[in-house]
């Protein structure tokens, strides 16, 4: 196991996070329960999604929040 260890060590790479783990803690109670009212819905599209967290003052992309709505939502 350790020279596993050893290997993900020696192949990790810097990474970014995701915007979600920015934005998230810097929601309301309201605004995060109804952004995920919204993830989870099948007739909200991802732009609206972008459109709504571009006004409460977070950019973020259709294809982001896509991403996000496959990976982690669903």
């Amino acid at each position: 196991m350790d020279e596993f260890l050893k290997a993900q060590t020696e192949n990790a790479r810097p990474g970014t996070v995701g915007w979600w783990q920015k934005v998230l803690p810097q929601l309301t109670d309201e605004q995060t329960a109804s952004l995920m009212e919204a993830a989870r819905s099948d007739v909200i599209a991802h732009s609206t999604i972008a459109t709504v967290l571009g006004r409460w003052g977070f950019q973020v992309s259709a294809a982001q929040v896509g991403h996000w709505r496959r990976t982690y939502v669903r």
